[in-house]
């Protein structure tokens, strides 16, 4: 479908074409320099294509029109009509609005203290990533499915406090909840169920040794349970939906995150040098990449009310679907907006996690894993070569960018 790009008839409703999927840049450029467009019929995380009944939305491309979105919460609600119908569990803080928003936040940020998720689990990340590393030196190895793939799911399952073995189950849960994978429908819906499963069993019985007094590892899931904002706890299922939402969100974000940072390096081994040889330069490179390869394609609103926005009339309970993607890419913030730049002197203008009062609590984690990753890399690598297969890019869902598979040769 690559002859798209060349066309002035594309629209919203051949978004999510795999070919599109794939490399959805290009179109975005096309929809940018209309009016934005309605009729995408897409599908929030959780809920099944098959099965669940997609909205249609408008598509705001331009990055002046998403953050304003963002901006206004009080106009594009957060809460999701769709994934409250289904069967998914309802994702935590993402959709949810003022003012439970905001006591959801407090005691989500008491519990996401920046020790527990930095200073706590930065060893273990460098610690895993060295065993990784280690074992791949010199072969021809797929690095989704060896690390990047492998990383985030055992990092959450130190951070919330589950058995580390248990990470390929939630791989398996976050790639059928995110709808990025080839799932059937079944397969999505028996998925949503074993996750919501396990970590309710995980949250009761973590409940249950607190009340019956004893000691209980300090774990994200134990200070969810006693954290508190001005009086107010988390209910037990909160807690189980605040767990769930990490899994889904973080570990997936995260694994193609790793994933577009090494492919970057193995494109343009210029970097790789220059990283290698200046440390200064991995926060930087970091936010470059996720600017212009970050992993969030985009979320969904509902209008509360009728509204003009991006020259468009909107109406009162229509979906909006807005791409922080495009928004990176948008020429008229960030010039030359194809070329990886770093130290762009506008880089904190990406919205890759979000704006404002939804800007994403795992940000730190996310940047701390891509950090120690690449030290690891930089520190054990004298190079990173293509592998003997072609990389291929993730087709299944418009939710994420990101590869499938990643063939490299990491050099001794």
């Amino acid at each position: 479908m690559a002859e798209l790009k060349f066309e002035t008839d594309f629209d919203v409703t051949k978004l999510r074409d795999p070919d599109v999927i794939a490399n959805p840049y290009p179109y975005y450029e096309l929809l940018r320099e209309q009016l934005p467009q309605f009729g995408l019929l897409d599908y929030p995380p959780g809920t099944v294509p098959g099965v669940d009944e997609p909205n249609p939305a408008w598509v705001f491309t331009r990055y002046e029109d998403v953050v304003g979105v963002l901006k206004d919460h009080e106009t594009f609600s957060s809460r999701d009509p769709m994934q409250e119908s289904s069967a998914a569990p309802t994702l935590m803080l993402v959709n949810h609005d003022r003012p439970r928003h905001t006591v959801l936040r407090n005691i989500a940020k008491k519990a996401f203290t920046p020790k527990r998720v930095g200073a706590d689990i930065a060893p273990l990340v460098t610690q895993s990533i060295s065993e990784m590393i280690n074992e791949l030196l010199d072969n021809d190895v797929d690095f989704m499915k060896e690390v990047a793939g492998v990383l985030p799911s055992i990092i959450m399952t130190f951070l919330i406090g589950t058995p580390r073995e248990d990470y390929s189950r939630l791989v398996r849960w976050a790639n059928a909840f995110m709808v990025s994978s080839d799932f059937t429908p079944e397969e999505r819906q028996q998925c949503n169920v074993e996750l919501f499963t396990y970590y309710s069993e995980k949250v009761a019985s973590c409940y249950a040794a607190i009340e019956r007094g004893e000691e209980v590892p300090d774990t994200l899931m134990a200070a969810f349970i006693r954290a508190e904002d001005e009086g107010q706890y988390l209910t037990k299922e909160e807690v189980v939906l605040f767990c769930i939402t990490l899994v889904v969100a973080g570990a997936e974000t995260t694994t193609y995150l790793l994933g577009n940072l090494v492919s970057t390096l193995q494109e343009e081994p210029e970097l790789f040098t220059l990283l290698k040889h200046d440390r200064t330069q991995i926060r930087p490179f970091i936010e470059e990449s996720l600017r212009r390869d970050g992993p969030p394609q985009r979320l969904f609103r509902v209008a509360t009310r009728d509204c003009e926005h991006g020259g468009v009339r909107i109406g009162e309970g229509q979906w909006v679907a807005f791409f922080m993607a495009a928004a990176n890419r948008d020429p008229s913030v960030f010039p030359d907006p194809d070329r990886f730049i770093l130290n762009r002197p506008n880089i904190g203008k990406h919205v890759t996690f979000g704006h404002g009062i939804h800007h994403c609590l795992g940000s730190g984690v996310a940047r701390m894993e891509a950090e120690k990753m690449l030290e690891v890399i930089l520190d054990n690598c004298s190079a990173i070569e293509a592998g003997s297969a072609p990389k291929r890019r993730q087709r299944g869902g418009l939710l994420t960018y990101g590869l499938q598979s990643l063939p490299v040769v990491l050099r001794s």
